[in-house]
């Protein structure tokens, strides 16, 4: 049995998204960890760990198709809980 073109098409695409949004949501981490580690003066140690684990969790996300799903899910679950209660305030 030959594979459907469609198919494939649509896998490509949805993989390309998720790659996408792994790499925005790793932007994302960093400039936020580089934003706290400014703003905390006695915890620059902290700042670095935070961005090395950050970039951990980067390398096996982008590893694992789906971890990186299950990752990303949870990434939008999470930014529409949080616009949901900037937008309620």
């Amino acid at each position: 049995m030959f594979p459907n073109p469609g198919q494939q098409a649509a896998q490509q695409s949805a993989r390309r998204g998720a790659e996408q949004s792994a790499r925005q949501a790793a932007q994302d981490g960093m400039r936020a960890a580089q934003a706290g580690a400014r703003r905390s003066h006695s915890g620059r140690g902290g700042g670095l760990l935070s961005f090395l684990l950050l970039v951990a969790v980067g390398v096996l996300v982008a590893r694992d198709p789906e971890l990186r799903a299950s990752v990303l899910q949870f990434v939008h679950h999470i930014v529409n809980v949080v616009q949901n209660r900037t937008a309620d305030s």
